[in-house]
């Protein structure tokens, strides 16, 4: 299950780390009920997402994490919703961004891209 649940999500061991370290569970870069429930805690914490806390990643905690991310609440789960989740993790608590990895440089310059109409970001 964890397994299909990461690759919905669409996004790197190293960055399921970071949100498991954010949201305070096993940082173990997969993505299961457990990891979930969690993130449902946190988002309900952060947002006041009003999510049922059972671990399920339903269309509520999609587009809840998508508002969380700075991007549409569709429910849909694409590059865009990967991508800024990703310059969301990587934020320092004043706003600044904070680059540790090569996901985290290829998001910031996906984003930098597409705000500024250059190639197909």
């Amino acid at each position: 299950m964890a397994e299909e649940i990461n690759s919905i999500f669409k996004l790197d061991s190293e960055t399921i780390k970071l949100l498991q370290t954010k949201i305070g569970t096993k940082a173990d870069g997969m993505i299961g009920s457990d990891t979930v429930k969690k993130l449902q805690i946190f988002l309900n914490q952060e947002i006041n997402a009003s999510l049922k806390e059972d671990g399920k990643l339903g269309p509520k905690t999609m587009k809840a994490l998508q508002e969380y991310a700075g991007v549409e609440a569709d429910g849909i789960f694409g590059p865009q919703t990967a991508n800024a989740l990703k310059l969301k993790l990587m934020e320092s608590e004043s706003g600044e961004q904070n680059i540790t990895s090569s996901a985290g440089l290829d998001a910031v310059m996906e984003k930098y891209m597409r705000e500024h109409g250059i190639g197909n970001a």
